[in-house]
């Protein structure tokens, strides 16, 4: 580790509560398809269709609040297609491939909704961010980092929200309302704040593990046959040398969504299309 990625990391950890003190979740998944074997890669892509096997708009609705969003109801032939812990990770300081991402989104003349981790905005162009802004793509809070918020008290989530809004002020005053639970873990402290700052939690019905499975084509696959009008899809960020299989199930996912002849939105588009929308 370089001098400079030392410091940065020395700095980052004593913003973070002591008794708070967690692996990042990218530190657990493999960072490059050669990492686990073809046994194993078998392996959770079968746990992955066994666990998800009654399909995620049954699960999710057993496991959170009713106010939690892993759907949207409509009738308009439209998905939203949202993307995790944008834009690129502090240990990864020559990764970003935001303009690689905007532009395969331009070409299928789609947009998104990108969760913002906090942290994860050091390496990345501010031009690149508000280009992607201009398209019709939005920003929405997924954390300062990449782990679990369930243990913190109301005031210690509460000034991470807020740390997170004010990181993405610096690049649009128009912040969506949206925010995901980073590791889909949602407690009542969380949702109690959420509550008092005017926030909705979204999950998603369309999602294949795809951190835990580098194997782009299969990830394209299991969203597409799931996929249907007012599903929330989800693919998380890809980087140079991290999660970069990403890149790919992303176009294909793209692609196949074209050819059912589904038009592709933020959230917030497609919300503004439900069926009960005055």
């Amino acid at each position: 580790m370089n001098r400079k990625i030392f410091i940065l990391f020395l700095c980052v950890s004593l913003l973070i509560p002591k008794n708070h003190k967690q692996t990042l979740g990218r530190n657990k998944d493999p960072k490059k398809v050669s990492d686990i074997s073809n046994i194993d890669l078998s392996f959770r892509k079968t746990f992955w269709e066994f666990i998800t096997g009654p399909g995620l708009r049954f699960i999710t609705d057993l496991v959170y609040p009713e106010s939690t969003i892993s759907y949207i109801d409509t009738q308009e032939g439209a998905v939203a297609f949202t993307i995790d812990d944008g834009f690129c990770g502090i240990d990864n300081p020559d990764g970003s491939m935001l303009e690689d991402v905007r532009k395969l989104f331009k070409k299928y003349n789609a947009n998104a909704t990108f969760f913002i981790t906090g942290s994860h905005c050091n390496h990345t162009n501010k031009e690149d961010v508000l280009n992607l802004l201009n398209d019709g793509h939005e920003l929405a809070n997924h954390g300062m980092y990449d782990w679990a918020y369930n243990k913190y008290s109301e005031e210690e989530f509460g000034n991470d929200l807020f740390e997170v809004n004010s990181i993405l002020s610096n690049y649009t005053s128009d912040i969506s309302n949206w925010y995901r639970a980073p590791h889909a873990k949602l407690s009542k402290t969380m949702q109690k704040v959420l509550d008092e700052n005017g926030l909705t939690h979204v999950v998603c019905d369309a999602f294949a593990g795809d951190t835990a499975i580098p194997d782009s084509k299969w990830i394209a696959r299991y969203i597409l046959h799931r996929v249907q009008s007012g599903s929330i899809i989800l693919i998380h960020m890809p980087e140079k040398g991290v999660r970069e299989w990403l890149y790919e199930a992303m176009e294909l996912t793209l692609k196949g969504l074209k050819e059912l002849d589904l038009e592709i939105l933020t959230v917030t588009e497609l919300y503004e299309r439900r069926n009960d929308y005055k």
